[in-house]
């Protein structure tokens, strides 16, 4: 691997981090409650919308983190690491806020099929960008 491609897992590894960080505070600014809603049991179980949203946030962050490591050079073989990192960090981040499960679950499923979706995107909009 050259270091193009080590600089791309790390380019997508931060845009996921760095654009799931962002819409997280922007979420917390927007609706207070959400910054609580893996802490606590009884916001958790009404706040349904709140974890949608986030649900949502990360999926896109994913999609950008894909599209930049493929922006940078990176191809399937990289985002697949990618993926693979940012599935573990979930990981770590589940055994440390439990509920609910299928949050989580959801999660970590969309995760891979957001980054190739950004992977596929950026290859398309390469592949016909006039030269």
């Amino acid at each position: 691997m050259n270091f193009r491609k080590i600089f791309s897992v790390i380019v997508g590894f931060g845009t996921i981090g760095l654009m799931s960080s962002a819409f997280a505070k922007m979420q917390g600014l927007l609706f207070t409650s959400s910054l609580e809603i893996f802490t606590s049991q009884e916001i958790a179980a009404t706040n349904f919308s709140q974890f949608i949203i986030k649900l949502f946030c990360v999926w896109v962050s994913c999609v950008w983190g894909g599209m930049a490591t493929t922006r940078i050079g990176g191809e399937t073989r990289e985002n697949l690491i990618v993926g693979g990192l940012i599935i573990l960090v979930v990981g770590w981040l589940w055994l440390s806020a439990k509920n609910p499960i299928w949050f989580w679950v959801l999660l970590i499923l969309g995760i891979l099929p957001c980054v190739f979706l950004g992977y596929r995107v950026t290859s398309v909009i390469c592949k016909f960008r006039i030269k």
